[in-house]
């Protein structure tokens, strides 16, 4: 075993200076040309389509081989929401060759039933079986038909099955409900679904999650497990699993007695069987993001009050990561915190590192050695760079350029006006390195805006 995983390890180390050079670091560029022709979906436009352009990558990386890896992002971002569909890259050997694919049926240009595909995410059993969800519409508004569909490969990502139906809602009796921002996480046979579940017409939106015991077999009932008073609600779940124990990280709103304002915070909950039953949730720190934009005055859309990012590490610590100014005064940095007890307890936030520059949406991994790794964007007057923050401690922080600089205001816009490169990126461990994947811009390529890049260190 120890053998297998050099030889492993050894391969993963292969893939960094291979295909694309930036001016500091060397990555690779895992995306390719959409195989979605112009037109797919069939229906008349709705906002602009930018062609050939991926953003909010995903990663995983197998738990018993290091060297089997699968990304997941979306192609052919639309400035509404969306995009023509979803394409998967896994490799087998550390990511010197990928394989494409592009799961079935979670969008019409897929084979399926639905116009876009969006906020995909993907997870590795024990197994080796990979697991991959799709927020699936037949709307550009968060308002109609929709599903949260979850897709299951038992080729390690070469090929994908047909999807399962999680839930479906948006019409009819359920017109005033939509569910949001779906993960999954798959621990051995257990795979989890999770999402946000807004009632429209009153702001609620509580913990909504499935439950596959078998693997992706069969799946239990969509059902409440944790639930809040009108008005408040939480979004951007994650999972991970630690001492034994299923613990969920996530944005809680509420709303400001005497004003139209929300109060965020950062909090988490555990649950001790399985996803079955919840503790009240537990307060980790206040959001205090501000939010980036670029040098022009435009806005990134960065995912700051939406999206924090959760990893468990091998001495039974977890590591949650956010971004927030409270450190920084006028713009945001990346803010981390510690629980040591399953997240019934956290440490008090402290800074990744001390950089004067804005700083936006942080990715964690803990890798066999209980070493720390952040991935986020940084932004100043020299454009936009992707940087990684490691630390042994937790509170000493190491911070190297990976990739950059790149000029944000090439990405796709969306209908708000911002600059849009995804609202998370992925990050995990593979042994003792750390793999993560973003999106970056291409400058003067209006039909090819963005390309996802994968980088081990």
């Amino acid at each position: 075993m120890k053998k297998y995983l050099v030889t492993a390890m050894a391969g993963l180390l292969l893939l960094a200076p291979t295909a694309y050079a930036d001016a500091t670091s060397s990555v690779t560029k895992i995306s390719q040309a959409s195989p979605f022709p112009a037109g797919c979906d069939h229906k008349d436009p709705v906002g602009t389509n930018y062609p050939n352009a991926e953003v909010q990558p995903d990663i995983a990386v197998d738990p018993h081989n290091p060297a089997h890896m699968v990304s997941a992002f979306q192609t052919d971002r639309w400035s509404g929401v969306g995009g023509h569909g979803l394409i998967t890259a896994a490799t087998f050997d550390g990511g010197r060759t990928w394989t494409y694919a592009t799961p079935p049926a979670v969008s019409t240009c897929a084979g399926g039933g639905f116009d876009r595909a969006t906020d995909t995410q993907v997870s590795i059993g024990n197994n080796g079986q990979v697991f991959l969800t799709s927020l699936s519409m037949n709307t550009t508004t968060p308002h109609g038909d929709h599903a949260i569909l979850v897709v299951r490969s038992g080729d390690g990502g070469r090929s994908w099955g047909p999807p399962t139906t999680i839930t479906r809602e948006g019409t009819g009796d359920t017109d005033n409900i939509w569910n949001d921002l779906p993960t999954v996480y798959a621990n051995g046979k257990d795979v989890y679904v999770a999402w946000d579940r807004i009632d429209l017409n009153d702001g609620t939106a509580p913990i909504y999650l499935a439950h596959s015991g078998d693997g992706g077999t069969t799946w239990g009932e969509a059902r409440k497990v944790v639930g809040f008073d009108a008005t408040k609600g939480v979004s951007g779940i994650r999972l991970a699993a630690v001492q034994g124990k299923l613990v969920a990280f996530f944005a809680y709103y509420e709303p400001i007695p005497g004003t139209s304002d929300y109060a965020t915070s950062w909090r988490s909950a555990t649950s001790a069987d399985r996803g079955e039953t919840w503790s009240a949730p537990t307060v980790i720190a206040p959001a205090t993001a501000v939010g980036t934009k670029e040098p022009g005055g435009k806005n990134v859309r960065d995912g700051h009050a939406i999206f924090g990012q959760l990893a468990a590490g091998p001495n039974g610590e977890l590591r949650a990561v956010w971004q927030g100014s409270q450190f920084t005064g006028d713009h945001d940095g990346i803010v981390l915190a510690t629980s040591t007890d399953a997240g019934a307890t956290w440490s008090a936030p402290v800074p990744v590192g001390s950089s004067p520059a804005k700083q936006f949406m942080p990715a964690v991994a803990v890798n066999s050695d209980g070493v720390v790794g952040v991935t986020y964007y940084q932004l100043d007057s020299t454009g936009t760079t992707y940087w990684q923050a490691t630390s042994a401690t937790g509170t000493s922080w190491r911070a190297n350029k990976l990739a950059g600089p790149f000029d944000i205001t090439s990405a796709p816009v969306v209908t708000d006006g911002s600059y849009y490169v995804g609202d998370y990126h992925g990050m995990a461990a593979a042994g003792g390195c750390f793999v993560s994947v973003f999106a970056k811009t291409n400058s003067g390529q209006p039909d090819n805006r963005t390309d996802v890049f994968v980088t081990v260190s």
